[in-house]
């Protein structure tokens, strides 16, 4: 029976980590459909840092964020029969969409378990694309509950994408491309939920360059992994409040984790306000239509909680705003001063 990740137990040795060798392999395997995101100089970030930032836009990734990497990872590997019966995964939203996407193109029947509360421009793609989006309501441990329902009632794969080795490695794709665009990166910032993206990007950062600094950014209310990390250990926080709804995850996954723990710098927090700011910013000066949990590792940024010596590479890792919430933001606050303080 699947469970919320905060009982059930490991799937598998988290000390036997994920290597670049799996992540190479992975990159070689992506379809066409996952393109290669571009690598954008921003001047107006290298001003206000002192040092050379680049964007990586996975907003501009197919189905809108970085997810499609790890969803045809996860699905392309499965076997015939498992690809008959189809798969399910439990997502506040951009991986619904990617799993959609994903199933159609592999010919997989595929579900989505999703909180009544998650964005309806998320789930109304994931439907678009073809996946099943099954409602719950709307808390942490009713995601898994759900997912476990559906693979008892229906024989369906129940994925628990918090802990599947295959979400690091096919996230770690973006890390691959990171050092082969930037071979002397100094910092990656990485937005971070479950900790898969992080764990991810830090094991094939860290092993093409071991020098360069990998940092996580989390909203100051949905803070798991960063009060995880400080700890040195699996936490879980008894409450998210932020408009990140991309980054909801109530504690880390624990294989992720252990990948955090061995290739992670530090770990940053932003506020909603800083958040905001930094859609707006990238909106105007850098024409990037970015949704608040992918805009986090500009914010921290433009907030100055990162002080940058060498070439810096700013992940950006979804786009899926509805265009309301987009306006409204634009319309909140002053526009984002030219420099740091």
């Amino acid at each position: 029976m699947l469970t919320s990740p905060h009982h059930r137990p490991v799937p598998a040795d988290p000390t036997t980590l994920v290597s670049l060798a799996q992540v190479q392999q992975a990159r070689s395997e992506l379809p066409p459909q996952v393109i290669r995101t571009p690598m954008l100089v921003s001047d107006g970030l290298s001003a206000r840092a002192g040092a050379t930032v680049y964007l990586k836009p996975e907003n501009l990734q197919i189905t809108g964020s970085y997810k499609v990497r790890a969803a045809y990872t996860i699905l392309n590997r499965l076997s015939p029969e498992q690809k008959r019966r189809g798969a399910a995964l439990s997502s506040s939203g951009n991986f619904a969409g990617a799993w959609g996407y994903m199933g159609r193109l592999l010919g997989v029947p595929v579900a989505v378990v999703a909180q009544e509360h998650t964005a309806p421009i998320k789930l109304e793609k994931a439907r678009n694309w073809g996946a099943e989006v099954v409602l719950c309501a709307n808390s942490f441990d009713a995601r898994w509950e759900t997912l476990s329902a559906l693979e008892r009632e229906r024989g369906i794969l129940a994925i628990n994408n918090y802990e599947h080795p295959d979400v690091i490695i096919g996230h770690g794709t973006i890390g691959l491309e990171i050092v082969e665009d930037v071979p002397d990166v100094d910092t990656v910032l990485v937005p971070v939920s479950s900790g898969g993206l992080l764990a991810g990007v830090a094991t094939a950062v860290k092993a093409l360059r071991p020098s360069a600094r990998v940092v996580g950014v989390q909203p100051e209310g949905s803070n798991a992994v960063y009060t995880s990390f400080k700890a040195g250990e699996v936490r879980r926080i008894a409450k998210v409040n932020s408009i990140c709804d991309a980054l909801v995850a109530a504690q880390p996954g624990t294989v992720p984790f252990a990948h955090i723990t061995r290739s992670v710098d530090d770990m940053v927090l932003v506020s909603d306000d800083e958040t905001k700011a930094a859609v707006r910013w990238l909106a105007e000066s850098a024409k990037l239509t970015v949704e608040a949990g992918g805009a986090v590792s500009a914010a921290a940024v433009l907030a100055g909680k990162v002080r940058l010596q060498g070439p810096a590479v700013v992940l950006l890792s979804g786009g899926n705003i509805a265009p309301a919430t987009l306006a409204a933001y634009l319309l909140e606050g002053p526009p984002v001063p030219a420099r740091l303080p």
